[in-house]
């Protein structure tokens, strides 16, 4: 008896030592799996600790000039005027590293490196840049979600002038059906000035002329088909808000716009759609707060734009449309790893040419439908992606995205009802030019059971 009772109990003590060892074992595997996730989606701090500059031994007193060496093109107050450490004043090395990453966040300059000269007494510092390319015609070639091919060529000036100053002319064919179907032009000029001479004021002018077949369709309605001739110019003065004298913060903007569209009916009716001339004014305020590494961008934008048109101005209609836009892009822990996320709201009260303002679908919207699947009133749209860089070849990173959003007649929202796609992809940053990057998408339709494709020399935000 006093046997059994022994051998009952060591049971029950190994029962338990094994079942507390199973219990150690499983909360040690979700300690790990809290402790792997807070590694992977808590960002890295945006506080940098000072790197070191060489001559900084000398950093305790006032810098007596400021050099720059490498800027080819690109002209000394553009530079200048994203420094924090001024002449005159006493050294700061968290100033001097704060100018680094300032004129890194131009764009315009693969590395910025710093460094303190000592001679007579006198302390230079001293700014050693290397320039991209900034003048580039780019071959431009795109495939939409409906199997529109794009080409043509963009002749691009990034920093024109040496001045920040950006000029774009573009010049494209689009045809439908990979290149089978209905065809069409766009030309385009998009000039764009940040400050003028060191002013609080900046300028943005664009212009562009589209002639193309068109299928005149709308709720799933087809009317006809016609030759449509577009041309739109649009200009708006900035003024910068913030102290500084860069080109990040708070700037707000006025501006006017002209569109006049013409259609030639082919076969069909015209539908709902009409010629005119729409007439608007704009207004808005955009914050940019966005910093570039070699291969990522870390940081944040939005902004709100209100257009109003009125027949007063001029124009054949009258409505008005408020477009609010907000970017984050969010460093993980894990090396070149980012998490970046869109949103974009639009609201109007009606469109001009009997259109509407918004649709959804596309390689720029939602990624996997077709361009105009969907046409409303108010737009709501989300955007994420995640990408992994690969350590060997940091210039190339995986991404993985998701799209959601959806468009509503205004008298029909219903904010609940929304359409999501997902898929991945491939980035290639092509580190001598600027803002030029290759984006290979694959996006899977649920709804059609189709993979889609998309290939581009530019970025989804």
């Amino acid at each position: 008896m006093t046997t059994r009772i022994t051998y009952l109990s060591h049971k029950r003590t190994l029962r338990r030592q094994i079942t507390d060892s199973l219990g150690e074992r499983v909360r040690a595997w979700v300690y790990r799996l809290l402790f792997l996730l807070t590694l992977l989606f808590v960002p890295t701090a945006s506080v940098h600790a000072a790197d070191a500059i060489p001559g900084e031994q000398w950093c305790d007193r006032p810098v007596d000039n400021i050099r720059f060496v490498g800027n080819k093109v690109t002209r000394y107050e553009v530079m200048n005027r994203e420094l924090l450490q001024k002449p005159g004043e006493p050294c700061s090395l968290d100033n001097i590293i704060d100018g680094i990453q300032n004129n890194l966040d131009l764009g315009l300059f693969r590395s910025v490196r710093a460094e303190l000269h000592l001679s007579e007494g006198r302390l230079e510092l001293v700014y050693y840049v290397v320039e991209k390319i900034f003048f580039l015609p780019i071959p431009r070639f795109s495939r939409t979600s409906d199997s529109e091919l794009r080409f043509g060529a963009q002749l691009r000036w990034d920093n024109f002038l040496g001045r920040l100053h950006q000029l774009k002319l573009t010049y494209e064919k689009r045809q439908e059906d990979n290149g089978q179907g209905r065809s069409g032009y766009v030309h385009s000029l998009d000039y764009t000035v940040p400050r003028f001479f060191g002013s609080r004021f900046g300028l943005g002018v664009s212009l562009d002329r589209i002639r193309n077949n068109t299928e005149l369709s709308q709720d799933g309605i087809v009317y006809g088909e016609a030759l449509q001739e577009r041309q739109r110019a649009e200009w708006r003065i900035a003024r910068w808000a913030n102290e500084s004298d860069g080109v990040q913060g708070l700037s707000y903007f006025v501006g006017a716009g002209i569109e006049r569209r013409d259609y030639a009916i082919r076969s069909g009716t015209v539908g709902p759609f009409s010629d005119g001339l729409n007439v608007t004014l704009l207004t808005g305020f955009e914050v940019k707060q966005v910093h570039r590494s070699t291969f990522s961008r870390r940081g944040y934008e939005y902004g709100v734009t209100i257009r109003v048109a009125d027949e007063a101005l001029g124009g054949d209609f009258s409505y008005v449309q408020m477009d609010a836009l907000s970017r984050w892009y969010l460093p993980l822990r894990r090396p070149q790893t980012n998490l970046n996320l869109q949103l974009r709201l639009g609201l109007s009260s009606m469109a001009p040419f009997g259109q509407r303002n918004y649709g959804i679908g596309g390689g720029e919207l939602i990624r996997g439908m077709r361009p105009g699947s969907a046409t409303g009133d108010f737009l709501v749209l989300a955007n994420a992606e995640y990408l992994s860089g690969f350590f060997a070849y940091p210039a190339w990173r995986w991404v993985a995205f998701a799209d959601i959003g959806n468009v509503y007649l205004k008298d029909d929202v219903n904010i609940l009802k929304q359409i999501a796609r997902g898929g991945f992809g491939l980035r290639w940053k092509l580190e001598q030019l600027t803002s030029t990057d290759l984006r290979i998408d694959v996006a899977w339709d649920p709804k059609r059971q189709k993979l889609t494709p998309y290939v581009s020399t530019s970025l989804t935000f």
